[in-house]
């Protein structure tokens, strides 16, 4: 069993002499270079493996999930296109404080009365307008009113300010800005 060539060599080196090694220097060369590279790739590729068995384990689990959601999906789908036999009234948004500008106990009693059309009499344009009963010329926009019905000297709408006549509510010119409108009566009385 032995081998005649390497049987005067001992197998680690020679006995007599102390050799060091350095374990954690890495070896110098083409092949340990070659190795990380394929270590990296490696781990790289084991990783991406990894993660599409997460993802698909994921999705298996939210099975019913999805399958639930499709389901409403379908159902609100065919509520939506299936006609209704009476359309829902659309409810306009007036401030509650701006009721009690409009009416007062006269045009209450007259209203109670059964007289159709002398509350729209006794309102000022301004007012017709808050109310909705007049159309503005500026979709969504309600003019402010003082207490007599005759529009505040200041108008704001989608953060503009202008300044207006207080009798007929017409815009004077040069008066719009981003954000508040100084208005002055010196303003009004060069009209």
């Amino acid at each position: 069993m032995s081998d005649p060539e390497h049987s005067t060599q001992p197998l680690l080196g020679a006995s007599n002499q102390q050799t060091a090694v350095n374990i954690g220097a890495p070896a110098q060369g083409p092949r340990s270079s070659r190795a990380y590279k394929v270590a990296g790739l490696t781990l790289l590729a084991c990783v991406l493996i990894v993660s599409q068995v997460a993802i698909a384990y994921f999705l298996l689990s939210q099975k019913s999930d999805i399958k639930s959601l499709q389901d409403q999906n379908d159902k609100i789908s065919t509520e939506l296109t299936r006609g209704r036999s009476a359309s829902v009234p659309l409810r306009m948004h007036m401030p509650m404080s701006a009721m009690t500008e409009l009416l007062d106990d006269s045009m209450e009693e007259e209203a109670s009365t059964g007289s159709p059309g002398k509350t729209s009499d006794l309102l000022t344009t301004c007012q017709m307008e808050l109310a909705g009963l007049k159309p503005v010329q500026v979709p969504g926009f309600r003019p402010s009113c003082d207490k007599n019905g005759l529009y505040e000297h200041q108008q704001c709408f989608v953060e503009q300010c202008w300044c207006v006549n207080p009798a007929d509510g017409e815009m004077i010119p040069g008066s719009l800005r981003q954000g508040r409108a100084f208005c002055s009566a010196s303003t009004f009385s060069d009209n």
